[in-house]
C-alpha cells in the first residue's frame, strides 16, 4: 500500500510538471516575436534557454547524471528522432561553452532599497480634466477620423518638436565619458536617444512614478496616474521646487498592441503629458513602437501588431509613417543617478565588444535595437551561440553586472517581459539589482480582448524615491476597475466603431 501511495504521488507529480511545461510552451506562442524572425525558432531558443539554466543549478557530478538521464529518455521509444538528437546536441554545446566573465570589484556603495510587500497607493481623486479630451474612439466615418488623425498628428508633431530641441541641447554629451558620474553637477539632459539626469545632492529629492509595459490598457495608464497624484504633484512642485521631491513619470515603452486602446488611448495620452511636461515626463521607446518601411507600405516590426492592423483599412500610409518617424525619434535609454530605466535589457555581448568605446555607444542602432529586445536570465552567463539564435535573446546576472558597472550603474528597471504579478525582482545582490515591471492586464480588464493572456498579469506600478544616495522601490497594484465605468472613462461610453484586428 506505501509502494501504491508513493507511486501516486509520484505520477501526480510529474503530469504536475509536464502540465506547467505543456503551459509555458503555449505561453510562448503569445509572446511577441520580430517581425522577420520565425516564431519555431523563437520558441526552441527559449527551451534552450530553460534547459541550461536548469542544467547550471547543478554540480559537475549531478550535470553528468542528468546528461545520461536525458539520453535514456531520447532513447526510450527505441528511435533516436534526428529533431531529438538535434537538440541535445545543441545542449551539450552550450553546456560545455566557455563561459568565464572578468567582473570589475565595485565599491559597494550600493544602496537600494526594496519594499518587501506591496503599498497601498489610492487616487486623492478619481479623475482629472486631463484626461476628458483624449477620450473617443476612432470613428468609422471616413471624414471624422481623419478630422482625429489631424489633431493627433500634430501632436506627433509638437513631440518630435520637442524631442529635437532637446537633442540640439544635449549634443556631444555622451562623447567620451565612461562613467555617469562624469555628469554629476549638471543639468538633466537628452544626447541622442539616451536621457541622462544627474541626481542633484542639493534637492530635497525625487519622486518616480514608474510603468511598465501598458499595451492599449488605457484604464491602467489613467488609473496609475490618478493614484500616483502626478498632476496634483507637478503643480505643487513648480509653485514651490525647493519644498518638495521633484516629481517624475517614467514610461518604459509598449504603448501599443494587444489592449483596445493603443493609438487613440495610450499613446494619445502619453504625447500630451510629455507635452505639457517635458521636464516631468520621460517616454522611452518600447519593440513596439518600431514599424517598418517596404514597397511604400508600412508594417508592424513585431507579430501580432494589433494597433497598426486595426486601422490599415482605415488610414492612408502617410499616418503610419508619421508614427514610424516619431518612434525612430523617441529616447530609448533615461540614466537616473546610477539607474538604467530601458525597455527590455543590455545588448549582446559581442556588439558590445565591437561597438562600445564610451556612453555614445548607447546611441548606437543597433545597440538600441538589441536593448528593446533581450531578456534577464536566472543563468550567470549565457553563451554567445545562444544569444545569437533570437532577436528576444538572454542574458545573465554577470553580463548584467559588467554592463551596468562599465557605467557606473548598479540598478536596471525594465518592462518588455509579461510577468503575472506585474513586479519582478530577477537581481538584487551587492553589485546589481534588476526589476522587471509590467503594468498591463487585469483579469476583467475590459481594455484587453477576451482571449488575451495578460488576464493572467496583476498590473503593477512602482514609486522610486532617491534621496542623497539612497533609493527606495515601493510597488503598487494599479486600480484599473475604477475607470472601466463611463463615469470615469468615456471610452466606456459606447462600444468602439472599428473592429480590433490581430
Amino acid at each position: 500500500n506505501l509502494r501504491k501511495e508513493l507511486v501516486g504521488k509520484f505520477t501526480q507529480h510529474f503530469h504536475e510538471v509536464f502540465e506547467g511545461i505543456d503551459r509555458h510552451v503555449r505561453e510562448l506562442f503569445t509572446e511577441a516575436v520580430a517581425k522577420d524572425e520565425d516564431q519555431d525558432a523563437f520558441i526552441h531558443a527559449k527551451l534552450k534557454l530553460r534547459c541550461f539554466e536548469l542544467f547550471q543549478d547543478f554540480d559537475e557530478d549531478n550535470q553528468k547524471i542528468l546528461i545520461e538521464a536525458m539520453d535514456d529518455l531520447i532513447a526510450a521509444d527505441g528511435e533516436l528522432h534526428p529533431a531529438e538528437l538535434k537538440f541535445r546536441n545543441e545542449l551539450i554545446d552550450l553546456f560545455e561553452s566557455d563561459i568565464d566573465i572578468d567582473i570589475a570589484v565595485t565599491d559597494g556603495d550600493k544602496k537600494v532599497h526594496i519594499a518587501d510587500a506591496p503599498i497601498d497607493m489610492r487616487a486623492s481623486q478619481v479623475t482629472h480634466p486631463f484626461f476628458d479630451q483624449f477620450e473617443h474612439h476612432y470613428s468609422a466615418d471616413p471624414e471624422t477620423i481623419k478630422q482625429q488623425i489631424q489633431g493627433d498628428r500634430k501632436l506627433i508633431d509638437t513631440m518630435i518638436d520637442l524631442l529635437a530641441k532637446q537633442a540640439e541641447k544635449g549634443a556631444g554629451k555622451l562623447e567620451g565619458a565612461q562613467k555617469v558620474d562624469a555628469f554629476i553637477g549638471q543639468e538633466p539632459f537628452l544626447d541622442g536617444h539616451t536621457y541622462v539626469h544627474p541626481v542633484d545632492p542639493n534637492c530635497p529629492g525625487y519622486e518616480l512614478t514608474v510603468l511598465g509595459d501598458v499595451h492599449g490598457c488605457y484604464s491602467c495608464l489613467k488609473g496609475a496616474v490618478m493614484q500616483a497624484d502626478f498632476f496634483a504633484k507637478v503643480a505643487a512642485y513648480k509653485a514651490n521646487p525647493a519644498g518638495m521631491k521633484k516629481p517624475i513619470l517614467v514610461l518604459l515603452g509598449d504603448y501599443i498592441d494587444r489592449g483596445m486602446f493603443s493609438l487613440n488611448g495610450v499613446l494619445r495620452s502619453v504625447m500630451q503629458m510629455f507635452v505639457t511636461a517635458p521636464d516631468h515626463v520621460y517616454v522611452l521607446r518600447g519593440n513596439h513602437e518600431y514599424y517598418l518601411e517596404y514597397k511604400g507600405q508600412i508594417f508592424g516590426g513585431v507579430k501580432p501588431a494589433e494597433a497598426i492592423n486595426t486601422l490599415k483599412p482605415h488610414l492612408p500610409v502617410e499616418v503610419f509613417q508619421h508614427y514610424m518617424k516619431l518612434f525612430d525619434k523617441m529616447p530609448n535609454v533615461l540614466l537616473f543617478g546610477r539607474t538604467m530605466y530601458v525597455h527590455a535589457g543590455i545588448p549582446r555581448d559581442r556588439l558590445l565588444k565591437e561597438k562600445w568605446h564610451d556612453m555614445s555607444a548607447l546611441n548606437d542602432p543597433d545597440m538600441r535595437f538589441q536593448m528593446m529586445w533581450s531578456d534577464p536570465s536566472s543563468a550567470d552567463v549565457i553563451p554567445a551561440e545562444l544569444q545569437e539564435q533570437s532577436a528576444r535573446f538572454p542574458f545573465g546576472r554577470l553580463q548584467a553586472t559588467r554592463f551596468l558597472n562599465r557605467m557606473g550603474c548598479n540598478t536596471l528597471v525594465r518592462g518588455h517581459e509579461k510577468v503575472d504579478d506585474g513586479f519582478l525582482k530577477n537581481y538584487d545582490d551587492e553589485n546589481i539589482t534588476l526589476i522587471t515591471l509590467f503594468s498591463a492586464g487585469g483579469m476583467d480588464n475590459g481594455d484587453l480582448p477576451p482571449d488575451s493572456s495578460y488576464r493572467s498579469v496583476t498590473p503593477k506600478s512602482m514609486t522610486v524615491t532617491y534621496e542623497g544616495d539612497d533609493m527606495t522601490v515601493a510597488p503598487w497594484v494599479i486600480d484599473y476597475k475604477t475607470y472601466n465605468d463611463p463615469t470615469t472613462n468615456a471610452f466606456f461610453k459606447r462600444a468602439p466603431e472599428i473592429e480590433h484586428r490581430k
